[in-house]
């Protein structure tokens, strides 16, 4: 059952909602419904404007819809990754980039036509290379990170076109406007496909080749790149199918940090070379496509397999960061880790780094740390290896994960560029100190009591009343909790007989459902709240005869606190004092008519 409704009650005004469960999956808009007096809380919590949901790190919020990837982690022993309905097991040991890549950006598997269409779009914007691109590309330091010299290339092929960018050209280019979007999708996969290869052959200090115009667009990055059969001057195939495959297991994993990135760039209208940039930026970190470099890194300063079970050690003593394991998306086994071994195994490398990684699997799939963690190997583990037994350097590694996923980015470009423009804005949830603020300011004392009693005098919160019923209802079931009602409303009685606060009539609670006002009891004495009394003596200055007053007093700290959870914790009680003549003589007001706020703290 995935459909429903929550059924939700606020403890701190006892008001019930209703909250509908569409395919298991709630809006977070509407827990603004949830809302709370502003009375003896911190202005940052900002409890008038309803309830924020907190998820540091967004492990459990779908920021926004989308038919592109699914991806299933928690049902059977292995996870799953299916394409616009596709299982990758069934792609991707014949699918090629421009295959992948049309699926995903368009929503269909290529016919021959589309697909040779697609390639020759993509050779001919790789064709038109802009000098200042290679040039840019070329003044970084041949030691210089490589990721670094592709965002600056890119960088470089929006100077020379201004006009593609939406705030240059000073309107909405590519929104609802999908035509434009698809040229734009095209000439942005192929740049990246130059500046890598660029970046590469400045490092290698090789010169730069020109793409075949009868080739894919896999066979033509390594043919700019340099990587070639000494021989023939051309890609070798089989080192070419080994990347084909490791580029379809991992052509799209849904909304990651990197696609994320490019989304918050998107949903502001960006164009999309720009989007890639902030896409690049952020998945450069030793948490993303960085990953893999790191463990790659890692496995070298391990050196062999015996040296493992220290560094499983340090792990466990969290002195060391295990790379290449865990991921925030499979608690089961990555679907992508046996392709990736069985890619390894046909490429028959003897590279010493296998054997290291094959050791951390299989050390760490065995120990109880790891495995009650649900912490499984991820393909980071190997995807370093695989490229490094083709002869990359390590450091080259994120350029050639985020090139296996540009067709995906793209494809969430394009899907974000179909949609009703939706600015991405999270909130925050403030922890610093709120500074003094001007009487009339937003958050003042007295602009919160406004907004409080605006409604005929009348506080949008739990009557009093409704309190006194609880505590009958529960006194079948848990008397203590009767009691404790009780006594608190005692208490507010007592103090408000003693309150000599200037212009606040006293008051003496009633409770409908006893034939007498409840016995002053003898236990802690309630303390004014500052703010809240400065308030209402503020408005005791004016014309009191029309003006509801509230007052509000801190129960405090102490065992005595009717807060059986949290006695250590101070808890405030407000009540309203309905507008009537002016008068310091002792009034009885019905507990219908009074006001009690945040009874649970």
């Amino acid at each position: 059952m995935s459909e429903g409704v929550l059924h939700i009650t606020d403890s701190r005004t006892f008001k019930k909602y209703e909250i509908p469960i569409y395919r298991n999956t709630i809006k977070a808009a509407d827990f603004r419904a949830l809302k709370a007096p502003n009375a003896g809380t911190d202005l940052a919590d900002q409890v008038s404007e309803g309830i924020r949901l907190f998820d540091p790190g967004f492990k459990n919020t779908a920021a926004s819809e989308s038919e592109i990837t699914f991806i299933e982690n928690s049902d059977g022993e292995q996870g799953i990754v299916q394409y616009r309905g596709n299982n990758l097991a069934e792609l991707w040991k014949t699918a090629e980039f421009e295959d992948l890549s049309h699926l995903l950006i368009w929503g269909h598997w290529p016919s021959a036509a589309e697909k040779e269409a697609f390639r020759k779009e993509l050779v001919t914007a790789a064709q038109k290379i802009p000098d200042s691109v290679s040039k840019v590309i070329r003044s970084f330091p041949r030691s210089a990170a490589p990721m670094q010299m592709v965002i600056a290339g890119l960088a470089a092929y929006l100077g020379e076109d201004p006009r593609s960018i939406p705030a240059f050209s000073g309107r909405n280019l590519y929104n609802k406007n999908l035509p434009v979007a698809d040229k734009a999708v095209v000439r942005t996969l192929a740049c990246f496909q130059v500046c890598a290869a660029l970046a590469a052959c400045h490092r290698s200090g090789i010169p730069f080749t020109p793409v075949d115009a009868d080739k894919s667009f896999l066979y033509n990055l390594l043919l700019m790149m340099g990587k070639v059969d000494k021989a023939t001057g051309k890609p070798d195939l089989a080192f070419l199918y080994h990347i084909q495959r490791v580029w379809a297991l991992g052509a799209d994993l849904g909304h990651t940090n990197s696609t994320s990135a490019l989304l918050l760039g998107a949903s502001s209208l960006s164009d999309p070379l720009s989007c890639l940039i902030s896409a690049l930026s952020s998945g450069y970190g030793i948490l993303h496509f960085g990953a893999a470099e790191a463990s790659y890194k890692s496995l070298a300063a391990i050196g062999k397999k015996e040296n493992v079970p220290y560094l499983i050690a340090k792990v466990k003593r969290r002195e060391a960061k295990l790379f290449g394991y865990g991921h925030r998306m499979f608690k089961t086994i990555d679907p992508r880790i046996p392709f990736g071994t069985e890619i390894l195994a046909d490429i028959n490398s003897q590279h010493p780094l296998i054997e290291v990684a094959m050791e951390i699997d299989r050390v760490a799939g065995k120990d109880e740390y790891f495995v009650s963690r649900n912490l499984q190997a991820n393909s980071d583990l190997f995807i370093g290896i695989v490229y490094t037994a083709l002869e990359f350097d390590a450091s080259f590694v994120p350029v050639m994960i985020a090139l296996m996923r540009s067709g995906g980015m793209m494809a969430h470009w394009r899907e974000a560029m179909s949609q009703p423009s939706n600015l991405w804005r999270p909130q925050q949830f403030y922890t610093g100190k709120i500074g003094a603020l001007p009487e009339d300011a937003p958050g003042s004392t007295a602009s919160d009591w406004k907004k409080e009693a605006h409604a005929n005098g009348k506080a949008e919160t739990l009557l009093a009343s409704s309190i006194a019923e609880k505590a009958v209802k529960d006194s079948h079931e848990e008397p203590a909790a009767a009691h404790q009602t009780q006594a608190l409303m005692a208490e507010v009685t007592t103090q408000a007989q003693r309150s000599s606060i200037p212009g606040t009539p006293q008051v003496v609670l009633t409770n409908p459902h006893t034939s007498q006002a409840p016995a002053p009891a003898a236990t802690t004495p309630l303390v004014p709240v500052s703010a809240p009394v400065s308030a209402a003596s503020a408005i005791a200055s004016r014309d009191d005869s029309k003006t509801p007053r509230v007052v509000t007093f801190e129960i405090p700290a102490s065992s005595a606190a009717p807060n059986k959870d949290d006695p250590k914790t101070p808890r405030f009680v407000t009540f309203e004092i309905p507008a009537s003549p002016a008068s310091h003589a002792p009034t009885t007001v019905p507990a219908n008519d009074v006001t009690v706020f945040a009874l649970e703290g």
